[in-house]
């Protein structure tokens, strides 16, 4: 391969970057408008508390886009090795935000920051449980999918076992869906508590993993129709 292949087609590249500063920087602003300039919540909060409620944000918007571009969003179409790049850069980009998310989080884990998910002897309840087992298990599906995007898998998997292995990141999708919804729902219906009427960052998550699953099974189901 020559410098020019290389550089062709290595990740990292000045339109991959500005498609992490959109999907970065949205969620970014998003919570600091909602968590800082509406809920007035100290901006000593930002570096971990309220970043990493973007940072977790962003990993489910750049996952989520790893599967709907070329499919849903119709991206550089008459470019297919740019488009591929960019879906192998956003999976595995939203692998490692979804690896630093729940990295942070561990830091910050104590009825302090996250009191809805502590009983008061200090152990965790049942909505605690259920959403940290749903995060894990994302955590663990997407790394499979992340693992399987490596230059040489394809060859050493063969085809089947190496698209069941990028299968997976649907279902940390599905299991995204789950943390949040468990986690979040107490304050999705309660809108006259949004600060500045912006809903909660965990509902925004919940549309933005759902999303790709639903259109994921709506494709399966009417291929299957048309198939019969």
């Amino acid at each position: 391969m020559t410098n020019t292949e290389s550089e062709n087609t290595r990740l990292l590249q000045p339109f991959t970057v500005r498609w992490l500063l959109l999907l970065l920087g949205v969620p970014l602003t998003y919570a600091i408008l909602r968590y800082h300039i509406f809920a007035g919540v100290e901006w000593s909060h930002f570096p971990l508390f309220i970043a990493n409620k973007a940072i977790g944000l962003a990993a489910v918007f750049l996952i989520g886009a790893s599967y709907l571009i070329g499919k849903t969003l119709r991206v550089y179409p008459d470019d297919a090795p740019k488009r591929l790049i960019l879906i192998k850069f956003c999976g595995l980009t939203g692998f490692s935000a979804a690896a630093t998310h729940a990295f942070m989080a561990l830091l910050l884990f104590s009825p302090a920051y996250y009191p809805k998910f502590f009983l008061e002897a200090g152990r965790l309840n049942l909505v605690g449980e259920l959403s940290m087992i749903f995060g894990v298990l994302s955590l663990w599906c997407v790394s499979i999918t992340a693992i399987t995007s490596l230059p040489f898998m394809y060859d050493a998997l063969g085809y089947d076992r190496w698209h069941r292995g990028q299968l997976m990141g649907y279902l940390s999708l599905a299991l995204v869906v789950g943390h949040v919804f468990v986690m979040g729902l107490s304050g999705w219906l309660a809108p006259e508590n949004w600060p500045g009427y912006l809903p909660n960052i965990s509902l925004v998550a919940f549309i933005a993993a759902l999303t790709p699953v639903v259109i994921k099974l709506v494709y399966l189901v009417t291929a299957k129709r048309t198939s019969t």
